[in-house]
């Protein structure tokens, strides 16, 4: 099984940041990367050289999902899983849920480590890292912006975009449509384990049952743009089995799904939505993570969330490309399409380090997406022209040319003394921030204005404006994108 060029480059980033120093380092990668065929040849190398290796799952649903990958890569493995059937403690890899390994009084032996979905991470894991000092240990995260994530890992690695993921065709495109959504007036807000804060369930469910027209809509605008296979996230198991209902009543086949079911129920619901059994697969929070179904074409959301975590999960989902998929659908119900923008734009930018300020947003270098407005006429988002021809008014007639771009490249060359001693001052801010060589400031300055810095009254500073950041985001996906 031949690597991608991307896989390939993860590889030798991670190569990169080892042989630096950093013992624990995170890929961070999302749906349709290939983390786990990509730590699978990490792996055979590993053996190949006589060590060991360990593959730490975020539950115990997806060891199997591990093990045909490794399988795949004809890796000799073993499961760390009560009495599973591949149990073989002399394999040279082992894969084990978290919560299997956090019960076990005898650890295994390894000498390279990957955690998958190491986002949330778990005490056993931290005291797995510290214990085991030598190991190498390697994060596999899409969303890797948890609170103090940074104390734990030393690097991020970032070999390629979401977005660049759907330019290359190893994901599908996805279309986004804007519809009535629950007032959020009043609905109270709870601090998650990763640290952000999102809706509390209780008071968002409640705001959802108040809306008796919700519902209605969503069904309406499932019929005019829905297709395929879906999924749908509800505030709650009780809305979410009250949208079957819905969907039942209106003709359109619906199962509704959640973690209290036992594990063999769940798996025929799965299998069944899987077959075509039926159309829609609705759920509380049951499949943000983990569920893998590249079939499903049409996600409902009427979940809001302020987490970033749970927003880019979600929308993964229906990101993966099967046989017959143009492109999916993304019907929100929730604005949080207008909340947090495009979710393939959103890039992580660093790890957090228990910060006091700590904000998801500052985490990431997201490529700034014109504000969306939604479609009076067909809910699809658009920025100026919506497809189905639908124009936004316009404040006012401006007329531009040629010339007037050019006034405004002219007008940052002719930026006073002070102006430029200020920006220079800024980068250099930012690079010490973020420990980068001394040069950069001044790399990062002529990539603006043209030339090297030279004769500048600079004054120092800590504060970055946002001016100068937007600049130093532009540069980082200028320069992402000239490597992929």
């Amino acid at each position: 099984m031949e690597l991608r060029r991307h896989q390939q480059r993860g590889i030798d980033l991670i190569r990169q940041s080892i042989s630096k120093g950093n013992k624990n380092v995170i890929l961070a990668a999302g749906c349709g990367f290939g983390k786990t065929i990509t730590i699978g040849h990490i792996f055979k190398k590993v053996v190949e050289n006589g060590k060991r290796a360990m593959f730490i799952c975020d539950r115990v649903k997806l060891v199997d999902q591990a093990l045909r990958e490794f399988d795949a890569l004809g890796l000799r493995v073993g499961v760390m899983q009560s009495d599973h059937w591949r149990t073989d403690p002399n394999a040279p890899v082992q894969i084990a849920s978290v919560q299997t390994l956090s019960k076990r009084k005898h650890q295994p032996i390894f000498h390279v480590c990957a955690i998958d979905e190491c986002h949330t991470h778990y005490k056993y894991v931290t005291e797995l890292m510290e214990n085991n000092s030598k190991v190498i240990f390697i994060g596999l995260s899409a969303t890797p912006y948890t609170k103090g994530l940074g104390l734990h890992y030393n690097d991020l690695i970032v070999p390629i975009s979401t977005e660049q993921l759907i330019d290359q065709k190893y994901l599908c495109p996805v279309k986004y449509y804007g519809g009535t959504k629950v007032n959020l007036k009043g609905v109270k807000t709870k601090r998650l384990s990763t640290g952000a804060l999102d809706y509390d369930p209780s008071s968002l469910a409640a705001a959802t049952d108040r809306d008796q027209k919700l519902v209605g809509d969503i069904i309406a605008n499932f019929k005019r743009f829905g297709k395929g296979q879906t999924i749908a996230f509800s505030p709650s198991i009780k809305t979410s089995k009250k949208l079957v209902e819905m969907f039942e009543a209106e003709g359109i086949s619906a199962c509704h799904i959640d973690g209290y079911m036992d594990t063999e129920e769940r798996q025929i619901i799965y299998e069944g939505h899987d077959a075509g059994d039926f159309q829609v697969l609705s759920c509380s929070q049951l499949l943000n993570t983990g569920y893998d179904a590249p079939k499903v074409e049409t996600l409902i959301d009427l979940k809001p969330t302020k987490s970033l975590i749970s927003y880019v999960q979600r929308a993964g989902r229906i990101m993966r490309n099967s046989p017959g998929k143009d492109f999916a659908v993304y019907l929100d119900h929730a604005g949080n399409v207008t909340t947090h923008g495009f979710p393939e734009t959103i890039i992580p930018e660093t790890l957090d380090e228990n910060d006091k300020t700590y904000n998801e947003r500052e985490l990431t270098k997201e490529k700034k997406e014109p504000e969306l407005d939604v479609c009076p006429r067909c809910y699809q988002h658009f920025v100026v022209r919506c497809v189905c021809g639908y124009e936004k008014p316009r404040k006012a007639e401006l007329k531009s040319d040629k010339q007037i771009l050019q006034e405004l490249k002219k007008t940052n060359k002719e930026a006073t003394k002070e102006d430029k001693g200020r920006w220079l001052a800024e980068l250099q801010a930012y690079g010490r921030s973020k420990g980068y060589k001394p040069g950069w400031a001044s790399w990062a300055y002529r990539s603006k204005f043209g030339v090297w810095p030279k004769g500048l009254p600079v004054s120092a500073t800590k504060d970055v404006s946002e001016e100068v950041r937007k600049h130093i985001t532009h540069l980082r996906i200028k320069r992402v994108k000239s490597v992929i």
